[in-house]
């Protein structure tokens, strides 16, 4: 296929409508502070499915103008969509990358509430990534498009090719887990956000103890041990700051989950259930608690933007 923003007449009404997913991190150890100021981390992240709607139209080019990327944000979840969002940067980085200059009309409808440790913001900007590139002929590999999403934010490059992994680094250098549980998670979401600066203002580094995946690997649909192993360092911060996910963790623990955490850096909880309709009981029990956003979902063992 030609490059869609070289020869946009043949291309000017091809529109390409995607889904990304969210993600729950089930295990998060912060290792330690970097000296470029982000943090050596740990992290057991696993896509799951709730899911945005990123939509993308390349218009054809006109001589006298340049570059124009309209975004616009729709949705129960919609963040602003000036020139700081997540997908407009994506869109940006990658016409950087490949030397054009495009005309595009961006939807994107927000189901993925924000400020909750769900990663829907960078799951958006490597969807956004993905789809500019199939929009071209697929001119970059996958390795080419994470090391562009990592220029964009640590979460960025987990999204390019969304599996269960194994996360290092900064976030960004993955390994994947392929025995990954395929859990049913019901999330849940209050009615109050947590900025991820927030959250390492408050949570100092420390050495990890225990109960980390030390080699990478997890036991082959093995629920329990999932929910034996969830853990997150910034829960001993947050909490007390915010008595309400304590209280969530209980709701989800005293309605049939074998275990919850925080996600990411939150606000969102995830709690583990031993089947979908365990998980399904729980959401209808908690789903009248004012305020809490309840989200049923599964862990996804892989995800493709494209058939």
């Amino acid at each position: 296929m030609s490059d869609v923003f070289q020869k946009a007449g043949a291309f000017s009404q091809v529109r390409l409508t995607i889904r990304t997913p969210a993600k729950i991190t089930a295990d998060l150890k912060i290792l330690a502070r970097r000296p470029d100021g982000f943090h050596e981390v740990r992290l057991v992240l696993a896509p799951v499915s709730i899911f945005d709607e990123l939509s993308v139209q390349a218009l054809p080019p006109r001589p006298d103008q340049g570059e124009e990327l309209n975004l616009r944000v729709e949705g129960e979840h919609a963040v602003d969509a000036g020139d700081d969002n997540l997908v407009i940067r994506a869109a940006r980085a990658f016409c950087l990358a490949r030397g054009i200059s495009a005309r595009l009309e961006v939807n994107l409808k927000k189901n993925v509430p924000a400020g909750a440790g769900l990663g829907g913001g960078s799951a958006n900007a490597a969807g956004m990534l993905v789809a500019l590139n199939h929009l071209s002929g697929e001119p970059l590999q996958p390795d080419d498009l994470r090391r562009l999403a990592a220029g964009l934010g640590s979460d960025v490059p987990f999204f390019i090719e969304p599996a269960p992994a194994l996360a290092t680094g900064r976030g960004e250098h993955l390994d994947p887990l392929p025995g990954f549980p395929a859990a049913e998670l019901l999330v849940v979401k209050p009615g109050f956000s947590i900025s991820t600066a927030e959250a390492y203002g408050l949570c100092r580094p420390r050495n990890p103890q225990g109960k980390y995946l030390a080699d990478g690997s997890m036991p082959s649909g093995n629920v329990r041990e999932l929910a034996r192993l969830l853990a997150n360092d910034f829960e001993g911060a947050l909490l007390p700051r915010y008595p309400e996910l304590e209280r969530i963790k209980r709701a989800l623990l005293d309605s049939g989950a074998l275990g919850a955490v925080l996600s990411g850096s939150g606000s969102a909880v995830a709690g583990v259930f031993p089947a979908a309709e365990d998980r399904d009981r729980a959401a209808v029990k908690l789903s009248g608690v004012n305020g809490w956003n309840i989200l049923p979902c599964h862990v996804l063992p892989s995800y493709r933007y494209l058939p």
